[in-house]
């Protein structure tokens, strides 16, 4: 019997998902605009990562980048805070490399011997169920010399 005070999971879902919408596209109006602010050279390698304590986090691809971001960050503070309703007092900036897609190594396809095609033609042959024998016959066919 339902208690007249539950609530349903997706209710609880819905009311949890609209504050980190609600900060996700502050996020986003904040990036927007610390791009916006920035030479396009910069901009191109940097992200807004997180708002902490009064701290605007960004990120960049290298440290040498994060060293240009860093002097750029005294008078993109002072830009910001003219622009947006937001409390900074510091910039911080991390260095995070861009992730490298590794190939996944290149396996052999495996290969059906003749043998194996045989004993699987015998057995298909003692099979009685149709869709297996169909595609025991189906595997054979897939034999090729070494």
């Amino acid at each position: 019997m339902p208690r007249k005070d539950a609530v349903s999971c997706i209710k609880i879902l819905e009311q949890a998902a609209l504050p980190m919408l609600d900060r996700a596209q502050k996020l986003k109006l904040l990036e927007q605009t610390v791009l916006g602010l920035l030479p396009d050279n910069l901009a191109g390698h940097c992200k807004v990562v997180n708002l902490k304590n009064e701290t605007l986090i960004l990120a960049t691809t290298s440290s040498a980048w994060a060293m240009r971001l860093r002097f750029a960050g005294p008078e993109l503070l002072k830009q910001l805070r003219c622009q947006l309703p937001v409390k900074l007092k510091s910039l911080q900036v991390k260095v995070q490399p861009e992730a490298e897609e590794t190939p996944l190594p290149l396996r052999p396809k495996p290969k059906l011997s003749m043998q194996n095609a045989t004993l699987l033609v015998q057995t298909a042959n003692t099979v009685d169920h149709p869709d297996l024998k169909e595609a025991l016959y189906r595997l054979a066919t897939k034999a090729s010399d070494y």
